[in-house]
């Protein structure tokens, strides 16, 4: 099982029914899984990525669940901050799957603009309007990571929470699962 497949099986068995997202090619492996189980999870496909974190807050306002949206890399990923940041003023719980260039095409501290396509250092811009904000850099640390962002968005006051998906963690196998 790759980690779209196991985010995708998370967000099932936590009941999650609904998701919003809007294309880009680096979230493709994600919106593919989704599309493997579309008879238990349904994607609404939104206009801009803006409306797809609105759209995700308006569920969980409704559900009680935590509502989720995916974009792609760059301008997209920041294009749904403004739901995320609604959700951490108003206690929202809010999920953020933001596809991302794969980690060997990642900047770091190399002090240059990008490296990648459209590579956006989204952890560092979304901080302060989440509860948690992370990277997954490996497989082995992702069933770890997706659990801890899910349980930060529902406990206690409840928040947004941003999992920045690297294009080729997407498709990496998880060892053991």
């Amino acid at each position: 099982m790759n980690c779209s497949d196991y985010l995708v099986d998370f967000l099932i068995k936590k009941g999650i029914t609904d998701v919003f997202g809007f294309a880009g090619g680096y979230i493709v492996p994600f919106m593919d899984a989704l599309n493997k189980r579309k008879d238990e999870i349904t994607v609404h496909v939104c206009y801009n990525e803006q409306g797809c974190a609105f759209a995700a807050n308006g569920y969980a306002r409704v559900s009680g669940k935590v509502g989720v949206y995916f974009t792609t890399s760059g301008p997209g990923a920041v294009n749904g901050l403004g739901g995320l940041a609604d959700a951490w003023f108003d206690g929202i719980p809010l999920m953020a799957i933001c596809g991302n260039v794969p980690t060997n095409e990642m900047k770091g501290f190399s002090g240059i603009r990008q490296i990648g396509f459209q590579e956006m250092n989204i952890v560092s811009m979304s901080k302060n309007i989440t509860k948690y904000s992370v990277t997954p850099n490996n497989s082995e640390e992702f069933p770890e990571i997706i659990a801890r962002a899910y349980n930060m968005a529902m406990m206690g006051r409840k928040g947004g929470v941003l999992i920045d998906f690297p294009y080729n963690i997407q498709k990496t196998d998880i060892v053991g699962r």
